[in-house]
């Protein structure tokens, strides 16, 4: 059985026993002291964080979709690579989820953090696997050879009749998430106010509330699912792509914002 952790607050954010409102500003109060670092020793993480406001609309999203109180699966919800919504819960909420991650720092009083290194998809902790309803995926970098990683740890985590998938990457990515995942892409865009292109959201259910245009986000939503039929059509460019980089190791992030730029510039 996984034991579930307790349910006191971390040090410095608010205590809220209820969804709503109080999302946001435990998201807002994480946010303040989890600054992003692109230039110091943190910069290798490539840790970009959503809005409190994408943060507040995704954790709504989460209880709607994978919280369920009949708790037919060990626990609830497996957040990879995306601490910013984990931490915006509930104590309750997060007793039940688990928050993957490379960066230790990110887990200190935090009994429901598991460390996570894509380079081993599979190294976890056997009692979760096959345990959770719902993942949750921003990996750090957008590449296909490590979404594939991704993938494999979501899969692992999943209880083994499926489960409900929730993802933020490029529209680039779209083909790859249908294949493997069966998601697609929704009018709700992800906002992450420093990264230097934009993100949009996949899952594998329809929700009323990614019926809706983030007003965050200034770009169409229309031209974004448009780019994803066209992605979708066309196989995942494996040979094209670099290699498998994370935490710790170098990563042409320059070369991949001037790629971006231009396929802007193009569109």
């Amino acid at each position: 059985a996984v034991p579930h952790t307790s349910v006191s607050a971390p040090p410095g954010l608010p205590v809220c026993m209820s969804s709503g409102s109080c999302t946001a500003q435990t998201a807002a109060a994480w946010l303040s002291a989890h600054l992003e670092d692109h230039v110091e020793a943190a910069a290798d993480l490539n840790q970009y964080w959503y809005s409190a406001s994408t943060i507040a609309t995704l954790c709504d999203l989460v209880r709607e979709q994978c919280f369920r109180s009949d708790h037919s699966c060990a626990l609830d919800c497996a957040f990879l690579s995306t601490p910013s919504l984990f931490f915006a819960l509930t104590p309750a909420e997060r007793a039940r989820s688990r928050v993957l991650d490379f960066d230790e720092a990110l887990g200190v009083g935090e009994p429901g953090f598991v460390r996570y290194d894509f380079h081993e998809p599979t190294a976890l902790p056997p009692a979760l696997a096959g345990a959770f309803r719902c993942v949750v995926i921003d990996p750090p970098f957008i590449t296909v050879d490590v979404w594939r990683r991704y993938i494999e740890t979501a899969r692992h985590l999943l209880q083994p009749s499926g489960g409900v998938v929730i993802l933020t990457t490029v529209i680039e990515n779209a083909g790859l998430l249908a294949e493997t995942l069966g998601a697609t892409p929704h009018t709700y865009l992800p906002s992450i106010p420093n990264l230097p292109y934009q993100y949009a959201l996949f899952t594998n259910f329809s929700s009323a509330a990614l019926d809706r245009p983030n007003p965050e986000v200034p770009h169409d939503p229309a031209a974004f699912v448009a780019a994803a039929a066209a992605a979708a059509a066309a196989a995942p460019p494996a040979e094209a792509e670099a290699p498998v980089t994370g935490a710790g190791h170098s990563y042409d992030f320059e070369a991949m914002l001037d790629a971006e730029l231009r396929r802007q510039a193009q569109s």
